[in-house]
């Protein structure tokens, strides 16, 4: 598969490039090609030191727009800032058969600490999720919310055990199930779905739980949904 990450110059695209071109083709986006370039050569560097004659794929670097118009799948890993802009711009060259995966998360820090940003909509209307304004903006690509959850640094550290959930959400099932599986081929990524796009609010604003780490001196917190059976029923 080929898939292209825009935004993949910053720390979400490197650790998907580097575990997802064991086995598939990655192009990182940038607004400077000799930037992405540079990038995708240091990489690729490290992926191939990693994965070793194991590695099937590749790591190229190029312009947000021409790394869409060759993927089969788009990731957005863009600041929040910019997502909307930057997604306007490579829209018209989507495909109505490819499906996009946001990773954007709308959150600040002042002082140290993350707060949460939602995106304005029209007014009076409820605030939307970084996932709901992008998929707006390129309307009628299927968009899937995932990976806010997930700490960069870990995802970038290919001997780190992951062990995590990442929490999806979508309103097409067949986007959603190539999110699903592309989030399996790394190891120990459960994806576990929580429902339409929507709910990619509560997911967004859950992030800023970073501020564990902050506040508690622990590194690097991420999500794992545990299930709990209550003890009268295990005797059933």
């Amino acid at each position: 598969m080929r898939i292209g990450i825009v935004g993949g110059t910053g720390n979400m695209g490197k650790g998907l490039a580097l575990r997802w071109s064991l086995n598939h083709e990655i192009y990182l986006g940038s607004r400077y090609q000799d930037n992405a370039r540079s990038v995708a050569r240091s990489y690729s560097s490290m992926a191939r030191g990693y994965h070793g004659e194991r590695m099937r794929g590749r790591i190229e670097g190029g312009l947000n727009p021409e790394i869409i118009r060759v993927s089969d799948v788009a990731v957005a890993a863009i600041p929040s800032q910019y997502a909307t802009e930057v997604m306007r711009h490579v829209k018209t060259n989507l495909r109505s058969e490819q499906a996009v995966i946001s990773t954007v998360v709308p959150m600040t820090r002042v002082r140290g600490l993350f707060k949460y940003r939602p995106f304005q909509s029209e007014q009076g209307s409820a605030p939307l999720s970084a996932a709901e304004m992008i998929a707006k903006e390129i309307e009628p690509i299927p968009v899937v919310s995932a990976f806010q959850t997930v700490p960069a640094s870990y995802l970038a550290d290919l001997d780190s055990i992951l062990n995590i959930d990442v929490l999806i959400s979508g309103d097409s099932e067949e986007a959603l199930e190539v999110a699903s599986d592309l989030i399996r081929e790394i190891p120990n990524l459960r994806p576990l779905r929580v429902g339409p796009l929507v709910n990619s609010r509560l997911v967004e604003s859950i992030t800023p739980l970073l501020n564990a780490a902050v506040l508690n001196n622990l590194r690097e917190p991420s999500i794992r949904i545990v299930p709990w059976v209550p003890s009268d029923f295990e005797k059933q």
